[in-house]
């Protein structure tokens, strides 16, 4: 009896570092190779600059325009083949306006104050720092309190 009591008590730490190492990493002829790199041609990663490239500023359509002047520009970084898959920096001036996402975005702020308004009315304040996706089809206002400036990737077809 105390051999098989002794053989529950040691066994039952060994079988739980067993299962939590993976057998293939005890085993070193067993270990396995990595994958081969994909074929087709060469890719390489795409930087955003430290500093926002010049880009022509443009307006909102005055009747969006709530109140201020919420001047803007953007500075595409990356865009895809397929046009479905865009990057870049984005600014805006103090001002609100009203929105309508054809496309989901993710945008993290970099600078500034924005309080972004759902077409329910609830509401939510973001800083420098701060990141969020708003979906295709969110509908609602900006309201640019500090100046903005933000990284942005979007998906979809705008439609």
């Amino acid at each position: 009896m105390g051999i098989v009591k002794q053989l529950i008590t040691t066994s039952g730490p060994l079988l739980a570092y067993m299962s939590a190492v993976p057998l293939l990493r005890m085993v070193p002829f067993l270990t396995r190779s990595a994958p081969p790199l994909l074929d087709g041609p060469v890719q390489t990663t795409v930087d955003f600059p430290a500093v926002q490239p010049p880009a022509e500023p443009y307006h909102w359509p005055r009747s969006h325009v709530l109140s201020g002047n919420p001047v803007q520009t953007a500075t595409y970084i990356y865009t895809s083949p397929d046009a479905l898959f865009a990057a870049g920096i984005w600014t805006c001036e103090i001002g609100k306006f009203r929105i309508d996402f054809g496309r989901a975005e993710f945008i993290q702020i970099l600078e500034g104050v924005v309080i972004v308004t759902d077409a329910d009315g609830a509401s939510k304040t973001y800083r420098a720092g701060d990141a969020f996706v708003t979906p295709k089809g969110f509908s609602g206002t900006w309201d640019v309190i500090e100046p903005i400036k933000k990284h942005f990737t979007w998906y979809g077809s705008g439609e």
